[in-house]
């Protein structure tokens, strides 16, 4: 069988594998609408048997509760009719006027039963219709959903034999077609069996005389490798011999150099050793000559480095008494970025412009005193939006002043705090800034809102020693 044929064969079988898919499927779906409608018509019926159940037992729970309510009724009429006969002799007038009162209230619920009654039974025949109608519907439904089974049923066997009837005309039409390449194909071999079989004899002509050709081509072959052989082995000969002359001449040359190498090298082994010892008595001389003139000069010195000691002795003094002087020691410490919801910590900061004395860790947001004595500082800040500021200037975990800001309308705008003060501090006090809830600050790059400053303003005790003028009193009583 040809490709071809082959080909056509499983294009015919893959059809009919899709046509029984398509089939399966149908069916399939036909199946499934059919469990879908049985599924459905059980449970309109267990719907139906469900309303049912539910109505007769509403009817027996009325029907009880009447005749509970007729029994305490009768109950309550036996009850005022003993009550009657036990007043029957509290006179005629009582009596009738109760019994009026009784039959009165007899026939009230003569009534209401009978509403009642009425009542119960309308809504019995109305829940009956209902049942009706829903079984009704139900019943519509199903015949709906079978005719349409029925229809899809029809349609599906209808396509199933207009599939089938094309299917064997295409395999009809396939089978002639294929007959038909099948007879033209053994034709077609036929001629080309015989115009193989012509072009082998004539093959066979060509080969001979090609085998002629081609032996004596490799007799011609096999004589230029056996010239070119002899000569490769009478130039190896000669290259050999000249390499051997070669390495001769290359040995006699190297023996020669280092010979010369060496004599050159005993030469210079003297001049060098005669250098040695002539330097070494040089730099002995020199280095006498050395020690002398570093003791002379230690001898001279050591004046110079008392006159030295006495002179920093006097600057270290000097810078003593000025730090202790006022305005010796100052900061300004700042931020550049924003805090946007601050609270319960304390404030921190990102340098110090100036830090004389180095009092101020801009880290920590630590000041501590170098000295006893007065101090000034001074505090700004630009609260952030949406935000307050709180704040409290420390000392030592206490607090020495506050400053608070509340911004306008629902803190949407900024605006500028700030706060002073004077106090005495001890050595190794420290001062702090410290944050409240909520508080937000806003600081850039290049805006510098915050600052902490600090000023030593005079140390403790400072003119105590003088004359105080009574118009200047030292700030203490």
């Amino acid at each position: 069988m040809t490709p071809e044929n082959e080909e056509i064969k499983v294009k015919i079988i893959d059809t009919s594998q899709r046509i029984q898919e398509v089939l399966l499927l149908l069916l399939k779906d036909n199946q499934d609408l059919r469990d879908k409608l049985k599924a459905e018509s059980d449970q309109r019926a267990k719907e139906t048997a469900g309303l049912r159940d539910r109505l007769e037992q509403e009817t027996r729970d009325l029907r009880s509760h009447l005749d509970r309510e007729i029994s305490e009724r009768t109950l309550e009429g036996e009850n005022l009719r003993h009550l009657i006969e036990e007043n029957a002799k509290a006179g005629d007038a009582g009596m009738n006027e109760l019994r009026d009162m009784l039959e009165k209230e007899s026939m009230d619920r003569i009534q209401q039963a009978g509403e009642m009654d009425n009542f119960f039974r309308n809504e019995n025949e109305d829940r009956k219709k209902n049942l009706e109608d829903v079984n009704e519907w139900i019943r519509v439904e199903n015949e709906k959903r079978q005719k349409e089974a029925e229809e899809l049923r029809e349609r599906m066997e209808r396509e199933k034999r207009e599939l089938q009837e094309f299917i064997d005309k295409d395999n009809k039409a396939m089978a002639d077609k294929i007959a038909a390449e099948n007879a033209e194909r053994q034709k077609k071999e036929e001629e080309m069996a015989k115009r193989l079989a012509d072009a082998q004899q004539a093959s066979e002509n060509g080969t001979i005389q090609l085998y002629k050709k081609m032996q004596a081509e490799n007799l011609a072959r096999e004589a230029e490798i056996a010239e070119l052989k002899e000569r490769l082995e009478r130039e190896k000969a000669e290259l050999a011999a000249r390499m051997e002359k070669e390495k001769e001449e290359i040995r006699n040359r190297l023996e020669k150099e280092n010979q010369e190498l060496r004599d050159k090298l005993d030469g210079e082994k003297t001049m060098l050793k005669t250098n040695i010892d002539g330097n070494h008595n040089t730099t002995t001389k020199r280095l006498n000559e050395l020690a002398e003139k570093l003791a002379n000069q230690i001898k001279n010195g050591s004046g110079a480095i008392n006159d030295l000691a006495n002179r920093l002795a006097a600057e270290s003094s000097l810078l003593k008494s000025l730090i202790s002087k006022p305005l010796s020691i100052y900061f300004d410490a700042y931020r550049n970025e924003d805090i946007d919801n601050g609270g319960e910590e304390y404030l921190t900061f990102t340098g110090t412009r100036t830090n004389l004395g180095g009092g101020m860790c801009a880290k920590s947001g630590i000041f501590t005193a170098p000295l006893d004595g007065s101090y000034l500082f001074t505090v700004h800040v630009c609260t952030h939006d949406m935000r307050k500021g709180l704040l409290s200037l420390r000392c030592n975990g206490n607090e020495v002043a506050s400053f608070y800001d509340q911004n306008h309308d629902s803190n949407h705008k900024n605006s500028m705090a700030s706060q002073s003060v004077i106090t005495d501090l001890t050595t190794g006090d420290k001062i702090q800034i410290y944050m409240y809830t909520h508080t937000g600050l806003m600081d850039k790059k290049s805006n510098f809102f915050t600052h902490f400053c600090g000023v030593f303003l005079r140390p403790k005790g400072f003119l105590d020693n003088l004359d105080a003028d009574p118009a200047l009193p030292n700030g203490h009583k």
